[in-house]
């Protein structure tokens, strides 16, 4: 029974003397004989932040709405031409070249509605900026604390592995001494084999969500990354009320999306009201010379001209004006709903996410109950197992609880953040600010 004892406190505390030896040599960042790269979360997202092909199309994408809102004005720009002619007249027997410049400028009454609609447009294209960042922000994070929940369940099932091989020895002994029957051995054998392609699952998987990650990070598929975080902290939340979330300095981000779409309506509503009923200004000015063979003296034109253009079509509802002015109006009418929905969407959902939280907290704390309660179960099993008053499936059924409440106590902390993190990316505030919270229960 000592021997046993002592063979399962190895394999309990083992992880735990490796991992406290793996911090300690963890201060440099990069470890470039082992091609390692030790990254925590914040690291991650920066790395994302700098390499991800998503930013850097947003980034893209925003550049060009602030060259279009820079250059907005252009409309009123003098438009420049130079035409040359030249003329053979064969009959006549003689030749006549020219040149001639014009410039000419146009003003039309809805110049302030394409400024201001480059510059709405613009806005809007901020606020998409900032949330495509947030969001493979948001993919990052909870990536981050997949592959730490993988790496538990993984050490978790290697934990459960060794102590089915260390049983399955202990049997054959037993066996030996005619302590225990063969069908004992026999089974133990059968309960350690089965578990290996557990195992070698939870190995592929866990590769295959870091090359995802490195993907996702710009980082190389041939460096090692280690991971420098734990999901332990998540334990420690209490309850949160919707009274205590933190305030955002501006509305939600799909509340603020929705507010600009209004803004953007109504400018081109005025818009094509401006088109439909404003008169259009146009002025040019032309200059030039011609020369033909059988003329002594150049003949010069030298011309300015104004114009106003005045549309009436718009006065007619059955006019193609009129039709887009009374689209753009229910256009408009249909933004200020979604504004409207956007609004409740938000609240629907916040609360929905914190009953969610609230739950998987309250879950938590029963999975934390049932672990205890499986690790002192098996505890008292093995030891009648040693004394022989139970036998063996009881022992592995004892085995299979503690590895069983292991993992359904760290899935639903993965499950716990990722909802705080869809939460937080929900109301616009910084990242894990709930879960720093952790540190001062009484805030909560």
């Amino acid at each position: 029974m000592k021997k046993n004892c002592f063979i399962l406190s190895v394999f309990f505390f083992l992880p735990i003397i490796v991992c406290s030896r793996t911090l300690e040599n963890e201060d440099d960042v990069v470890d470039e004989s082992r091609a390692t790269v030790f990254l925590t979360i914040e690291d991650a997202v920066k790395s994302a932040m700098e390499n991800n092909i998503s930013v850097k199309d947003a980034e893209f994408a925003l550049k060009n709405l602030e060259t279009r809102k820079k250059y907005s004005w252009n409309s009123v720009s003098p438009t420049l031409n130079l035409a040359g002619n030249f003329v053979d007249d064969f009959e006549n027997e003689s030749v006549r070249l020219g040149f001639t410049g014009t410039v000419g400028l146009g003003l039309s009454t809805n110049l302030y509605t394409q400024i201001q609609g480059a510059k709405l447009n613009y806005e809007q294209g901020l606020i998409t900026y900032e949330q495509s960042r947030r969001q493979i922000e948001l993919g990052v994070r909870k990536a981050f604390y997949n592959l730490l929940y993988q790496q538990e369940n993984l050490k978790l099932q290697k934990q459960s592995l060794e102590t089915s091989f260390t049983q399955y020895k202990d049997n054959q002994e037993k066996y030996r001494n005619g302590q225990i029957s063969a069908l004992d051995v026999k089974t133990s054998q059968v309960n350690y084999q089965q578990k290996k392609p557990t195992v070698e699952q939870a190995e592929i998987m866990l590769e295959n969500s870091f090359a995802t990650f490195k993907q996702n990070l710009g980082i190389a598929q041939d460096v090692e990354i280690n991971l420098r975080g734990s999901l332990d902290d998540v334990l420690k939340i209490k309850e949160i009320r919707f009274e205590s979330l933190p305030k955002a300095d501006v509305p939600a981000p799909s509340v603020r999306s929705a507010e600009k779409n209004v803004e953007i309506a109504k400018n081109t509503l005025l818009s094509n009201r401006f088109s439909a009923y404003g008169p259009t200004l146009s002025a040019s000015y032309s200059y030039g010379k011609e020369k033909q063979s059988n003329a002594d003296d150049f003949t010069t034109t030298n011309r300015l001209s104004f114009g106003v253009t005045i549309p009436l079509d718009g006065y007619l509802p059955w006019s193609s004006q009129a039709v887009v002015v009374s689209t753009q109006k229910n256009t408009l009418q249909s933004a200020e709903n979604a504004l409207e929905d956007a609004k409740t969407t938000v609240q629907v959902q916040t609360e929905t996410y914190l009953r969610n939280i609230n739950q998987a907290i309250s879950q938590i704390e029963s999975l934390k109950s049932n672990l205890e309660l499986a690790e002192e179960t098996y505890t008292m099993t093995l030891t009648a197992y040693n004394y022989g008053k139970t036998d063996f499936l009881s022992l592995l059924n004892a085995n299979n609880n503690i590895l069983s409440a292991g993992v359904s106590l760290k899935q639903q902390a993965y499950n716990l953040i990722s909802t705080l993190l869809d939460l937080e990316y929900e109301l616009g505030i910084e990242f894990e600010t709930l879960l720093k919270g952790a540190e001062d229960i009484e805030s909560f």
